[in-house]
């Protein structure tokens, strides 16, 4: 069974106002250290470029070793060294979602993922938006976890995160 979720971001002058991305499979085991994968290697750790390269389509998943060669048994587009889109090839694009954070629980998602390119975290929070925890993308990295019950990377107070 797919964990859908939304990844994006909000802007400091508007916190509670979320402009993001669905993905169809973005459980946290799997998808934190994914988005560090794919910031070192597609983005070279600009996260502000991790956001652009998120925020270009709705994702079927999110995977670094995506390339141009990658083929989808429904026509789905890969995006090399991010992932692989929810539309296909014909599809036009579907708009970036916004949604208040207060009222994620009316999206049809287990998780929201808020990057702050500021800090080089993601701020993990519950599908009814409660914030849960806020990993650097460097700690996701390096961490690497044996068993799906470990926490996938360090957690570290991120400068202005809800706690």
């Amino acid at each position: 069974m797919r964990t859908h979720c939304y990844i994006g971001a909000s802007r400091p002058e508007n916190p509670h106002l979320v402009h993001a991305r669905f993905v169809l499979d973005g459980h946290p085991a799997v998808m934190l250290p994914t988005l560090a994968a794919i910031w070192a290697g597609h983005t070279h750790h600009d996260t502000t470029a991790l956001f652009a390269a998120i925020l270009a389509h709705d994702w079927e998943y999110l995977d670094p070793d995506i390339t141009a060669a990658t083929r989808s048994a429904f026509g789905q587009r890969p995006v090399p060294g991010v992932g692989m889109t929810l539309a296909s090839e014909v599809d036009a694009a579907e708009p970036v979602t916004v949604f208040l954070l207060c009222h994620a629980g009316h999206l049809d998602a287990e998780w929201v993922y808020l990057i702050d390119a500021d800090t080089g975290s993601i701020a993990v929070h519950a599908g009814d938006g409660a914030h849960v925890a806020t990993y650097h993308l460097v700690d996701c990295l390096r961490h690497a976890f044996t068993s799906r019950s470990e926490q996938p990377c360090r957690l570290r107070s991120a400068v202005g995160a809800r706690r």
